[in-house]
């Protein structure tokens, strides 16, 4: 079959490689959708610890499940389903308990050491029905089961804020996982969502979900935006899922004291933060005066971000932007990477429209 090798930053090669095989309690699932995730972006840009070479990246898949091992029970060949392809070590506690999504030394799919959806086929080493595997609804796009995943990074942070009806809160970066941001804050009766971003087309998908103020950066200052909408208090939540050192900087800025910040990127770069430090211009912003609650979000919560996509708060139709088939995946990751002029790119292998 035909896969989308890494080799490295800016060199990824279309190969034949072998298909996978299900294994006793995997599956194989034939890839119809995957997104290019910023994490994908990252590696392909700069040298990324972490990322295997000689490996298919990809996390962001839906597709069809073709084969399954013989302990397979709970999903059948032919259902449509979203999965993170995900190979526990079998041999720490939590996998002697059979609990293998809590395995200490877990191999992900397209990020560490197994190979990824970029492929038109990609194993499931264990199936765990509505945990790493979910069947979609049949009302449901494949494009609209590979955004699973991302949305439900922002879901799973706005979840973990416990926001509060009358909050107002901040989303910075509104990539997918700034939009699932958006979305679940919309969805759970937010009072007042400010979201900020250099692209036009990301505010304006912004927009179409909810967002009740839409902040472009180079127009005007994000935290003295902030702080006039909220009368000098801040914002109650900000969802930081931009990952650039200003953004994790203003994000401090732009809460209220106790407030909480929710960090969903990753970074590009390191920068050196003082949590003591009030920044020139703004009052009372340093971390540690504010007494700023901050919370690192890995992971997501992908059962409570396929709910918001199958009860339509949140469309493919809205958030992506492009498809490619797999031929082109070179030109997929440039158009990722224009901010400006896309919002969520995919690949479709089998060369669905």
């Amino acid at each position: 079959m035909k896969a989308a090798i890494y080799h490295g930053a800016g060199d990824i090669r279309i190969e034949e490689i072998d298909c996978p095989k299900p294994g006793d309690i995997g599956v194989v699932v034939r890839v119809r959708a995957v997104g290019i995730c910023g994490t994908d972006v990252h590696a392909y840009r700069v040298p990324r610890t972490g990322y295997a070479t000689g490996k298919a990246l990809g996390h962001e898949f839906c597709g069809d499940v073709v084969e399954i091992g013989r302990d397979v029970t709970d999903v059948k060949v032919g259902d449509r389903v979203w999965a993170a392809a995900l190979l526990p070590c079998f041999q720490c506690e939590a996998c002697q308990r059979e609990e293998y999504l809590r395995c200490t030394d877990i191999k992900a799919g397209g990020v560490s050491g197994l190979h990824g959806a970029f492929a038109e086929c990609v194993w499931v080493p264990v199936v765990v029905l509505n945990r790493n595997v979910i069947k979609i609804a049949g009302s449901m796009s494949y494009r609209d089961g590979a955004l699973i995943e991302p949305v439900g990074v922002g879901t799973g942070a706005v979840h973990r804020a416990e926001p509060e009806s009358t909050d107002t809160v901040v989303v910075l970066g509104v990539g997918v996982v700034g939009l699932g941001a958006v979305a679940t804050f919309k969805d759970m009766g937010i009072a007042r969502v400010i979201v900020s971003d250099i692209s036009e087309k990301r505010l304006a998908a912004a927009g179409e979900l909810g967002a009740d103020v839409l902040i472009n950066p180079t127009e005007q200052g994000v935290a003295e935006r902030v702080m006039e909408e909220t009368s000098g208090t801040g914002a109650d939540i900000v969802v930081e899922a931009a990952g650039e050192p200003v953004t994790f900087l203003q994000s401090i800025d732009m809460v209220r004291r106790d407030g909480k910040v929710m960090v969903v990127a990753t970074y590009t770069e390191s920068f050196q933060f003082d949590p003591s430090l009030v920044r020139p211009g703004m009052r009372m912003t340093s971390l540690v005066r504010k007494a700023v609650r901050m919370y690192g979000c890995y992971g997501g919560d992908n059962l409570g971000s396929y709910d918001l996509i199958k009860r339509g708060k949140l469309k493919a139709s809205q958030v992506v932007t492009h498809a490619f088939p797999l031929d082109e995946i070179e030109k997929a990751f440039e158009t990722q990477m224009n901010s400006k002029e896309s919002i969520k790119v995919m690949i479709e292998p089998q060369g669905d429209r």
